[in-house]
């Protein structure tokens, strides 16, 4: 327990880190953008590759990319319904900022440090399912909505194609598909490869906790609190309600349900403020609730991880 502790402290410390040096000006305002590509491109594919390799994939495991599908799913219904009495501005904020989750750049580091290959695969086939509808889906149907209600001609099959596009072009997804690819073909990639892209891998967690320490900024006038708090209730209220879900309903072995339980706890996506702004939703907003999610998933997260170990 004092081992996932220490590691989980670890983890706070390097967002810290990024937190300070960006205050203290050693960054620019917009430099975690070059992070956040390095992170992406490079050492997040890597990672995938390196953890996938020689892992064998039952077909039956493939059903986890599905769940990440009905995980957002469930999270933007939710939002839906529980905004059905609401101002159209504060509804399609909810259904933007509710489902999706940040998995790659959060989670699966996390997950990486405390559990074994099989929760790494697990998760990767989450966010599989979970980054059809945070990198762009969620939107297309919300703007979609939005459109129509403003009472404009929307080009919803041109929406879909640049969403497609987009999908083709992520290299996360990509690289799920060609290890999933490989692991039914019952092949590895060659030693040297492994090594090379566990190097890289190596550098994921720490990137990716140091992009976060440079995101995190909370800037919140009293009157959006009660929002951000209802926010923020729903949201991990629903997290509770699914991770339980998964470890009790579940078919696959222990290390499998609860990684699921974990990644239920996901903070929300950084994606979702872009989106935001698009929608000319308050971004202010977004971006607290963002960066406070980022706390409590690491808390839930780390309390979930020392319960599993003991």
């Amino acid at each position: 327990m004092e081992g996932v502790l220490i590691r989980a402290g670890s983890f706070l410390l390097i967002i810290v880190l990024g937190y300070v040096l960006k205050r203290a000006r050693f960054f620019k305002p917009d430099d975690y953008r070059l992070v956040s590509k390095i992170i992406l491109n490079v050492t997040l594919p890597a990672s995938i590759a390196v953890n996938f390799s020689g892992t064998k994939v039952s077909p039956w495991l493939l059903f986890i990319a599905f769940l990440g599908i009905g995980h957002n799913l469930i999270l933007w219904a939710s939002a839906f319904f529980f905004s059905r009495r609401a101002s159209w501005d504060t509804k399609k904020f909810r259904m933007i900022n509710y489902p999706g989750c940040s998995i790659g750049c959060f989670t699966l580091p996390f997950i990486q440090s405390f559990l074994g290959p099989s929760g790494v695969v697990a998760t990767c086939l989450f966010d599989a399912g979970n980054s059809i509808l945070c990198t762009g889906g969620t939107y297309a149907v919300v703007s979609e909505m939005d459109s129509r209600r403003k009472g404009e001609a929307s080009d919803l099959s041109g929406e879909l194609k640049s969403i497609g596009k987009k999908l083709l072009r992520s290299v996360p997804l990509m690289t799920y598909v060609v290890m999933l690819i490989l692991s039914f073909a019952g092949l590895e990639l060659p030693g040297p490869v492994l090594t090379f892209g566990g190097i890289i891998a190596d550098a994921n967690a720490f990137l990716s906790m140091f992009m976060i320490g440079m995101m995190f900024e909370i800037r919140l006038k009293p009157e959006k609190l009660r929002e951000m708090v209802r926010l923020l209730a729903w949201r991990y209220a629903l997290a509770a309600a699914l991770a339980l879900c998964f470890y009790f309903l579940l078919p696959f072995e222990e290390e499998v349900r609860q990684t699921l339980a974990i990644v239920s706890f996901s903070p929300l996506s950084t994606l979702a403020l872009v989106f935001t702004d698009r929608l000319d939703c308050d971004t202010e907003l977004a971006s607290a609730t963002n960066s406070v999610t980022i706390l409590i998933s690491l808390a839930v997260m780390t309390g979930l991880v020392t319960l599993f170990a003991v």
